[in-house]
């Protein structure tokens, strides 16, 4: 089962199942970085179910105060779950990735932790491995709890349009969280629970559950039911996919959804009369009660409401969640509009050009708007004339279309035909298509080439040594000039041989020579050889 909220236990140090928590390292310990900067140790601030987390600072020089920028969460070299969060912030979370697509998307900033360093450390003959990250103030989990586990409207709205900003991000990446909750959602500053408190900004941490829902190539992994992943994260607010064992971007929302309510109700429906869920709790009967209660929104908004009017914002979130596929790219521009009632996000986020979408209703507020320039109509290019919404109708144009035809169409554009992709759409249950093999030989298949090579050489030469009459043994690793030339040596060693044979012919003479020259024992014998002159020829040799 997925481990408590940190904040429930704030003083036993609890290790998480198959994992084990590292010694206390002391203050002033210095740590070097992969790329050789140091790092000096302060006092230790939290604790998890995998390490710890310390005060740290990039001048060595000196004590770490209170008020440093940076913090160091050290895990044992054996847990898992450091070394992946290690390689997202490596992969999608260095400083100038971050800044590149908050310059894309018009935005001053976005609510992910850079990456500063990592690597590892040897205390006591014992191995860790450290990741340093800015340090922000408190989490939400806690000040949750804290206000009587009630947030503002104004706070949650903020909130939610920050936290969806930051999924996109991780989402642009081909990263899904797989784990988001207050306590994971830490506030820049440590203000107090004032007016002051819906501007400040919020940066999603732990990435320890962290899950590539992209292959190498690009292409979304299927819906699969993993049984050693399934109910991975915290169980009140994994989603549906996540009780399966996958993830996807759907479940990072459906997950968001459910802090939203939690935050707006106080508690969830399967949660218990304070709030959280009894260690005994069964992961299977919390899936199967989200599995009912999304069936019907409306029904569900009531369980959690109560006799309150749920908010319009939130039932349509939930909505668009439910009916949103697996693989499906989230229409986030949507989503933030919903949660954009009343704020003003200029302080958080700077000016963008628009925030509308096609969904929202900024666009019918714009077209009625009796100052905008009216847009002309875009004129012919080569032929072909583009349609707009202030292109004028006529006659003609209406007489076109009726006589419309896909073949002139297709048959003007034979270049965009071949474009299109000949390949069946997949299946969302059936995984991507592997990618083709290599054009050249990997070094294993030629060490096997080779030794096939050595084999078959070895063979030939076995074969020769033997005296054996059988030379033509072709070995499977000849090439086709290669057998040629073997071919041609052939064809000349037997010439060569006959010409031989031909000088030492016998004649009758020389039959006589050696019938005087032999014993009358050997008279059978001989006149075997003399009925096959090649014997003679040997002899003779």
């Amino acid at each position: 089962m997925a481990p408590r909220r940190a904040e429930e236990f704030p003083l036993k140090r609890v290790a998480a199942l198959g994992c084990r928590l590292p010694s206390r390292l002391p203050a002033g310990e210095i740590l070097t970085d992969i790329t050789g900067n140091l790092w000096r140790l302060g006092n230790s601030i939290g604790c998890g179910g995998f390490g710890d987390v310390y005060l740290a600072s990039n001048d060595i020089h000196k004590s770490v105060g209170q008020n440093t920028k940076y913090v160091i969460k050290i895990e044992p070299h054996n847990n898992g779950p450091l070394f992946v969060e290690m390689n997202f912030y490596i992969r999608a979370a260095r400083k100038q990735m971050i800044d590149e697509w908050c310059k894309i998307q018009n935005l001053r900033q976005v609510g992910i932790p850079s990456y500063e360093g990592s690597g590892s450390h040897i205390y006591k003959n014992e191995r860790y491995r450290f990741l340093v990250i800015p340090r922000y103030g408190q989490d939400v989990g806690k000040l949750f709890i804290s206000n009587g586990r009630k947030l503002s409207k104004k706070l949650i709205n903020s909130l939610a349009v920050q936290m969806l900003y930051a999924l996109e991000y991780i989402h642009s990446k081909g990263y899904a969280h797989s784990d988001v909750k207050g306590s994971n959602i830490l506030l820049k500053k440590n203000y107090d629970y004032s007016s002051e408190l819906e501007k400040t900004r919020a940066f999603l941490v732990d990435y320890g559950l962290a899950y590539r829902f992209r292959t190498s190539n690009g292409a979304h992994k299927p819906f699969f039911h993993d049984e050693r992943r399934a109910h991975e994260g915290t169980l009140e607010f994994t989603s549906r996919d996540a009780h399966h064992g996958t993830h996807s971007r759907r479940g990072d929302l459906e997950t968001l959804g459910y802090n939203l309510l939690q935050w707006l109700c106080g508690k969830l429906p399967w949660e218990d009369d304070n709030g959280g869920l009894s260690p005994s709790a069964n992961p299977d009967e919390i899936h199967d009660k989200k599995e009912n209660y999304l069936l019907d929104v409306d029904s569900f908004m009531k369980a959690c409401f109560q006799d309150k009017k749920p908010p319009e914002n939130i039932t349509n979130y939930m909505k668009y969640i439910t009916n949103l596929k697996f693989e499906s790219e989230p229409d986030y521009a949507y989503l933030r509009s919903l949660f954009r009632q009343d704020m003003s996000f200029e302080s958080l986020f700077g000016k963008r050009k628009s925030f509308a979408n096609e969904n929202s209703a900024a666009i019918e507020k714009r077209n009625n708007r009796p100052n905008l320039r009216e847009r002309k109509p875009c004129k012919p290019l080569n032929r072909e004339i583009r349609i707009t919404r202030n292109t004028p109708s006529s006659v003609e144009q209406d007489k076109e279309i009726d006589d419309f035809r896909w073949e002139e169409v297709l048959a003007r554009h034979p270049d965009r035909l071949a474009k299109i992709s000949a390949q069946p759409p997949s299946s969302p249950l059936t995984p991507p298509p592997s990618p083709p093999p290599p054009t050249l030989p990997t070094y294993a298949m030629l060490a096997v080439l080779q030794r096939m090579k050595e084999r078959q050489t070895g063979l030939v030469r076995q074969r020769t040594n033997s005296k054996s009459s059988d030379n033509e043994l072709k070995a499977k690793w000849m090439t086709p000039a290669m057998e040629e030339v073997a071919l041609l040596r052939k064809k000349n060693q037997e010439q060569l041989d006959n010409n031989v044979n031909e000088t030492k012919r016998l004649t009758r003479s020389r039959v006589a020579q050696l019938k005087r020259k032999r014993p009358s024992s050997g008279k059978q014998q001989e006149s075997k050889n003399i009925s096959n002159p090649n014997a003679f020829s040997c002899c003779a040799a």
